[in-house]
């Protein structure tokens, strides 16, 4: 495991892919995943699958599930102020925003208020919590074609 010092003192952890991904929890790339929207499912298998619930996407958004029911990606769409939620197994965690340029792919918090004074997690000029429609789905987009943890935002532990 690879540890560091944010510029702030806060301690940020950058996993190795073989412990952040591993085997034993991998999902076959580009496997068909469950989109539950209220009580109904549809399995989505590929992106225009995925565009097509988005399209049409409640204001309280949709759950992608992956195939062995262990991880899921809630989405909301609401413009500049979207949401992701992440969970499986051994943690559930928020989407924070976008990637800072120059910033490790990975990065995460354990504590919102660690993140709020991190450069290396808050882009300049950018509020917490502010991501894109275009980001929320290209988050779907990851999750459906890895079964992992969209690394397009910052994550920070669910309080």
């Amino acid at each position: 495991m690879t540890a560091g010092w944010s510029l702030a003192g806060n301690q940020l952890t950058v996993l190795p892919e073989w412990l952040r991904n591993p085997t034993a929890r991998d999902q076959p790339v580009n496997a068909s995943v469950q989109a539950w929207v209220g009580d109904t499912c549809t399995t989505v298998a590929g992106a225009a699958d995925l565009d097509a619930i988005l399209d049409r996407v409640p204001s309280s958004g949709l759950s992608l599930i992956s195939e062995d029911g262990v991880r899921s990606l809630h989405i909301t769409l609401a413009g500049g102020q979207s949401g992701l939620v992440w969970e499986d197994e051994d943690e559930m965690m928020l989407g924070w925003g976008p990637v800072p340029p120059g910033a490790p792919l990975g990065l995460t918090a354990g504590d919102a208020e660690y993140a709020y004074s991190d450069p290396w997690f808050t882009a300049e000029g950018a509020d917490p919590f502010e991501i894109t429609e275009g980001q929320a789905r290209q988050a779907g987009y990851e999750f459906l074609r890895t079964g992992r943890r969209p690394t397009n935002v910052q994550w920070v532990d669910k309080p």
